[in-house]
């Protein structure tokens, strides 16, 4: 990986750290797409993902993802087997599968918050464009082989600046602070 985007990824997290309470190992949710990209690039997902967030990872993985990785057939059986190498996040859609984006909006969106702080590996970006709208919640995507994660979304940013108003005015109010 590029040292400035090494740099740039290393603050995001930092932030997401500090501001809304991300810690190792980072639950990363992947769907099936993603995973079918890396097989097909060759690349090993697990350090890939772990080098881009820096730090330890849980990747996670939804069963109706899995479900559309078998939807493709013979082509994704390597995907499948590292598929299956993940941890499965229940969602409670084994009746009715839905389509990836729907499940993975059902377990991360919980009232408009990322409550239990996943990090989304996806490679669709109506999914992507989905959950910039949920703050803090960051990205990751492939691009020609290389691993990306997205700048933090308004979303996010505007969060972060609500976070520091609200503990720089307890601050300020509270008596005991003056000394």
């Amino acid at each position: 990986m590029r040292q400035k985007r090494s740099k740039s990824y290393r603050k995001q997290m930092a932030t997401y750290t500090m501001a809304f309470g991300f810690r190792p190992p980072y639950q990363v949710l992947v769907d099936g797409d993603i995973i079918y990209d890396a097989t097909k690039y060759k690349m090993n997902l697990d350090k890939s993902l772990e080098s881009v967030v820096q730090g330890k990872i849980k990747p996670m993985i939804t069963q109706c993802c899995i479900k559309s990785l078998y939807d493709r057939g013979e082509d994704a059986k390597e995907a499948i087997a590292l598929a299956k190498t993940f941890e499965r996040r229940r969602c409670n859609h084994l009746d009715t599968p839905l389509s990836q984006a729907d499940c993975l909006n059902s377990v991360v969106n919980v009232k408009g918050k990322n409550k239990h702080r996943y990090v989304i590996a996806t490679q669709d970006p109506r999914v992507r464009s989905q959950f910039r709208a949920i703050p803090a919640t960051p990205m990751i995507y492939i691009n020609r082989s290389v691993i990306i994660m997205e700048p933090m979304s308004p979303a996010t940013e505007a969060a972060k600046r609500r976070l520091e108003a609200e503990k720089l005015s307890a601050g300020l109010n509270n008596p005991r602070s003056r000394g």
